[in-house]
C-alpha cells in the first residue's frame, strides 16, 4: 500500500499541483452528483450562462484526471514535463473561466477572488516549477546534440 502512495510523496515540490489536480477532478465528481449545485444561488447564474452545470463538471473530470495522469507519468520521458506544463494551463485556463462565470454575475463576488487566485496564483506558481524542469529537459537535450 505504501508503495502506491511513494509516486505522490517522491517529489515533495510538486504537492501543490497533486492539490490542484485533484481539487479540480473532486470539483467535477461533485457538480456530477445528482442535484445542482448550481442552482442555489443567484451567484451562479453567471457560470451557468458559459455553461450547463452537467458541462461544467465533465470538464473539470477531465481536466482534473489529465492532470494527475500527467504528474503521475512525469519523469518517465523527456516530453512529460510538458504534458505536466500543459495540463496546468488548461487547469488554470478552466478554473479561470470559473471565475469569470462570477464576474458575469457580480465582479465584487468571492468567487472570483477565489478561483481567480487559484488559476493565476496557485496554477502560476505552479507553472513556473514545470516551466523549470521543462528548461532542465532542454538542457539535458542540448547538451546530447552539442555533445
Amino acid at each position: 500500500m505504501l508503495s502506491r502512495i511513494r509516486w505522490f510523496t517522491k517529489f515533495p515540490e510538486r504537492k501543490l499541483e497533486f492539490g490542484l489536480a485533484f481539487y479540480t477532478l473532486g470539483l467535477g465528481l461533485w457538480l456530477a452528483r445528482p442535484g445542482l449545485s448550481f442552482s442555489g444561488s443567484a451567484g451562479f447564474s453567471g457560470v451557468t450562462s458559459i455553461m450547463r452545470e452537467d458541462y461544467w463538471a465533465a470538464l473539470f473530470i477531465c481536466v482534473g484526471s489529465l492532470h494527475a495522469y500527467a504528474l503521475h507519468i512525469n519523469g518517465r520521458a523527456a516530453w512529460t514535463p510538458f504534458a505536466r506544463l500543459v495540463a496546468l494551463f488548461v487547469n488554470g485556463l478552466v478554473l479561470f473561466n470559473l471565475a469569470f462565470g462570477f464576474w458575469l454575475y457580480t465582479p465584487l463576488s468571492s468567487g472570483v477572488y477565489t478561483y481567480g487566485f487559484m488559476a493565476f496564483g496557485f496554477c502560476g506558481m505552479a507553472i513556473y516549477a514545470a516551466a523549470k524542469d521543462c528548461g532542465r529537459e532542454i538542457a539535458i537535450w542540448r547538451s546530447r546534440v552539442n555533445g
